[in-house]
């Protein structure tokens, strides 16, 4: 394993969210400006690195990979809908928290952490599995917004006094579809599949501000754990093992029941296994939800790099 790759992904990750740290601990940013970015990274910097991310996929990589992708959807959006339906029914995860965990357990920081660590290792085949895990992470997104936005209304609904609005269905279900979280990644698997050839300027001018996604979002993760006591309670282990432990056992099954057979499974099983992405701290941020435990779990689900890798691929080989 290439030690050297592995620290240099982790040491910027860390500097970032030691900086901000600081920062947030000399209150340089206050709250509105903690909002902004936050608004920044998931209204405009996230929704364009998730549509370049889908065109630069291949197309013949989708037709080709059917029964793993079918796989990949079933361990991202499908766990991503049961641990919904079964957390949600604690009532001290109920509401927003419980979507936000959903989210931890459905979704991981493959699309930043993935082509660094698995290249040095694996070689470039990699990168096609890289590249359908985070489209299956891509599609599910949209779908946690959409929840997201239904109980956002719902809550704003028993605040008010006006019961002529519109259910919070409906309300959260338009606001959902309006957002460039859902269309980002609905446009850019429609571009590949229509074979669109996107002309170079096109694409640079959406990778310059969804380049800002990944440092805007590990920053907003250090303001984060400065502005809350990040305690490493036994439900911030939990869920960080079972971050890194319950997506990949659910695909390995999967894999197995589908009878998968693509030179691509043995990374898939990997990148499953890799922490919470700093994306979802954003969620957990804008919705003001389990904010200083979603950092938590993504500070040790990101240290737990240096173990989980070696362990995935040794199960696996």
């Amino acid at each position: 394993m290439n030690i050297s790759g592995l620290l240099g992904t982790l040491v910027p990750v860390f500097f970032v969210i030691a900086l901000a740290y600081l920062a947030g601990k000399r209150n340089t940013f206050d709250a509105g400006q903690v909002a902004g970015l936050t608004k920044l990274a998931t209204s405009y910097a996230l929704p364009a690195s998730l549509f370049v991310g889908m065109t630069t996929i291949r197309r013949d990589l989708l037709l080709q990979q059917g029964r793993l992708f079918l796989a990949l959807i079933l361990a991202h959006v499908g766990l991503f809908v049961v641990a919904w339906i079964v957390l949600r029914k604690i009532n001290s995860l109920s509401g927003t928290r419980s979507i936000i965990y959903s989210l931890i357990l459905a979704t991981s920081g493959t699309p930043i952490f993935g082509l660094a660590i698995l290249e040095p290792i694996l070689g470039a085949t990699s990168a096609g599995a890289v590249g359908l895990v985070a489209l299956a992470i891509f599609l599910t997104i949209p779908v946690a917004v959409i929840f997201l936005e239904i109980d956002a209304a719902a809550k704003n609904r028993q605040a008010g006094t006006d019961c002529s609005k519109p259910s919070p269905v409906v309300v959260g279900l338009k606001g959902g579809l309006k957002s460039p979280l859902l269309w980002g990644p609905v446009l850019g698997i429609t571009v590949v599949l229509a074979r669109v050839h996107l002309p170079p300027v096109v694409v640079s001018s959406f990778e310059l501000i969804g380049s800002a996604t990944s440092g805007v979002a590990v920053f907003t993760v250090g303001l984060v754990l400065a502005a809350y006591p990040v305690r490493f309670l036994l439900g911030v282990f939990a869920g960080s093992l079972a971050r890194v432990a319950v997506q990949s056992a659910m695909l390995g099954v999967l894999l197995h029941s589908l009878a998968v057979e693509s030179p691509l499974s043995r990374e898939a099983l990997v990148l499953c296994s890799f922490p919470v992405g700093p994306t979802v701290a954003l969620f957990a941020d804008r919705y003001h939800s389990a904010r200083a435990e979603t950092a938590a779990m993504l500070l040790l689900s990101t240290l737990g790099l240096a173990f989980t890798v070696p362990a995935m691929l040794w199960l696996t080989r």
